[in-house]
């Protein structure tokens, strides 16, 4: 499941209930990005999606989130807070 979901939508965020930050990054994906990544980013709801994210978690050794993954290559963005360096993490893979 995770290689023809790497193929469609290459990036994930990890996200889950009670995460400001998390909100946030999707609140950037949205406005100031207008959502020009929507198509190539798939959102795994810890809650939603416990088994997949949990394995994705344990797989790329991720403690916090929001988180975003580039499966193709396993690059993790773990400093969403900031435009730049989510913009430039989406362009550069």
């Amino acid at each position: 499941m995770t290689e023809l979901a790497a193929e469609s939508r290459p990036f994930v965020m990890l996200t889950q209930n009670d995460c400001p930050q998390c909100e946030r990054l999707k609140l950037m994906l949205e406005k100031p990005l207008r959502g020009q990544f929507g198509s190539q980013i798939r959102a795994v709801h810890r809650q939603e999606q416990a088994e997949e994210f949990s394995i994705l978690v344990e797989q790329y050794g991720i403690q916090t989130t929001p988180a975003l993954l580039h499966l193709p290559s396993g690059r993790v963005l773990l400093n969403t807070g900031g435009l730049g360096e989510v913009k430039s993490f989406l362009m550069g893979s």
